[in-house]
């Protein structure tokens, strides 16, 4: 088997704890450059995980021909383009989630995608349910449950310690990243995995709607000091 040539685009907090090391854990798989939002920021990342070769532009690495295949984990402002840019170089493209800023893009990047049926394009999978998800899905299968005729989830709230997670009614906690629609998008922060594990049980909804409040209307931005709503 010829050893497959990865790209990093976007090496942020879960790229570097999970993605780059489990690459560099297989066989056949080697890490071959990298592009950050700077400079100094890729060379940090390719001296902590020796990766030989640090790009200034990720458009440079997707086109360089040093590599078969694009991990992209920069915020979803910029997976659209990055994903349509591999896919013009003719390279297999993993997308850190969410997908993309809006359900338009999201089409139009499936849509690129089946023009290329000879390339791999994944989003990464939610992780939550993966220790129980056979067991669910055998229990629904198996007929345990009777006709299910719904599904209810409610979510409980993580140590604010640990990130993003539990921080949703906290107002004295910073606006971050994922609160902005120009960086993040259209998307919910956990409800979209959450979908995407019912998926694995059940299969695709056929309709969907939604509901939306904002509880807390307002954040202080720590880069600018300025208050975002």
């Amino acid at each position: 088997m010829d050893t497959i040539r990865i790209g990093i685009v976007g090496a942020g907090a879960n790229t570097k704890e999970k993605h780059i090391p489990g690459f560099q854990a297989l066989d056949d798989v080697e890490i071959v450059s990298v592009a950050n939002r700077s400079r100094e920021s890729g060379q940090r990342v390719a001296d902590e995980y020796g990766i030989p070769t640090v790009y200034d532009d990720p458009y440079d690495l997707i086109a360089a021909d040093d590599t078969d295949a694009i991990c992209i984990g920069t915020w979803p402002y910029m997976h659209k383009p990055l994903v349509l840019a591999a896919l013009e170089a003719n390279k297999h493209a993993l997308t850190e989630a969410r997908l993309a800023l809006n359900a338009q893009q999201a089409h139009e990047m499936l849509y690129a995608s089946r023009l290329r049926p000879n390339l791999i394009t994944q989003v990464v999978p939610g992780p939550i349910t993966y220790d129980v998800d056979q067991t669910i899905i055998d229990t629904i299968n198996e007929g345990t449950l009777g006709d299910l005729l719904s599904v209810d989830i409610a979510v409980s709230a993580f140590d604010p310690s640990k990130g993003m997670q539990g921080t949703f009614l906290n107002p004295d906690l910073p606006f971050l990243w994922r609160h902005d629609r120009d960086l993040n998008g259209m998307n919910v922060m956990l409800m979209g995995v959450w979908y995407e594990a019912i998926m694995r049980w059940l299969g695709p909804a056929s309709s969907i709607t939604a509901l939306t409040r904002t509880n807390v209307k307002a954040r202080r931005d720590p880069n600018s000091g300025m208050v975002r709503t």
